[in-house]
């Protein structure tokens, strides 16, 4: 399924901010620090052997009486990173999660597309992780739509084991946008490690509506199982087992936050169920991910 069309005309103009990635791939819209052919002015340098003549300042030569070439910033694109989390348990509750994070992964893959950036989606679950190619240009979005749209779930590997991983792809400073449950207790080392390579974080927390509040399950005996482990425990639901579940889920979630917040990155919270189209309006576009 793609996204709807309504909503990627409302982000076609939209572009990611930055705290800390530069633009450093390909040629794009974004001015970077590397220096060459381009349209806005950066600085002079003394002329070396085998300069190009036509960038040569005459009027600088003429007043210092030694050859300066003139140099320019290059505009580069900004790598950025969709990582989905495609483990078992993104497959519990209802409706899916995996479905709701794929949707999303989509449309911000779009918007780096779009913004002339240069993007690649990655899906966990696997030995290794599945990469898509490296797209460009807004005429690429049907092409990262199939490719998403076309990925399963329910790999062994956990997250955190799949981060790690990653750490090998990610050489360069980039926007890396993390969805997933983060049902994984290796995951906050993982994050520390990952925001060591000066990339610009985005961790987006999905879960179901019973993870948030298993009530809705309601009341007495129920069978709760791991869904990578295949590990099950029998227990009673009832108001004092929910009120605990609750503290430990909120302690978790202010946990994955106070990470991402030392490390100058940015936390977000998604119900599988909630609007699309508000969270990126008000959750996204409200706390200046893009503009």
């Amino acid at each position: 399924m793609k996204p709807d069309s309504r909503l990627l005309e409302k982000l076609v103009v939209a572009r990611y901010r930055l705290h800390q990635a530069k633009a450093s791939v390909g040629v794009g819209d974004r001015q970077s620090s590397a220096k060459g052919a381009g349209m806005e002015f950066a600085s002079h340098r003394p002329y070396r052997e085998g300069d190009d003549v036509r960038n040569l300042d005459p009027r600088l030569m003429a007043r210092l009486g030694e050859p300066f070439v003139r140099e320019y910033f290059v505009d580069r694109q900004l790598p950025v990173y969709v990582i989905l989390d495609g483990s078992a348990s993104m497959q519990q509750g209802k409706p899916g999660k995996f479905e709701a994070a794929a949707m999303l992964a989509q449309v911000l893959g779009f918007v780096a597309l779009a913004s002339g950036d240069q993007v690649r989606i990655g899906v966990t679950g696997n030995a290794v992780i599945d990469w898509s190619p490296r797209l460009q240009g807004q005429s690429r979005a049907d092409m990262l739509f199939d490719w998403v749209g076309g990925r399963r779930i329910g790999g062994q590997t956990s997250f955190s084991t799949a981060l790690r991983r990653a750490r090998g792809v990610l050489t360069q400073a980039a926007l890396v946008i993390l969805i997933s449950d983060f049902m994984d207790e290796g995951v906050e080392r993982e994050l520390k490690l990952l925001t060591e390579g000066r990339h610009d974080m985005i961790a987006i927390h999905m879960a179901s509506p019973q993870e948030i509040d298993p009530s809705a399950l309601g009341g007495g005996p129920v069978t709760l199982r791991d869904a990578e482990s295949g590990e099950a425990i029998d227990m009673s639901l009832n108001p004092t087992i929910v009120a605990r579940y609750r503290e430990v889920f909120s302690r978790w979630q202010s946990t994955l936050r106070d990470t991402m917040t030392r490390a100058q990155g940015r936390y977000f919270f998604l119900s599988s169920s909630a609007d699309l189209e508000q969270f990126i309006s008000r959750d996204l576009r409200g706390r200046n991910v893009f503009a």
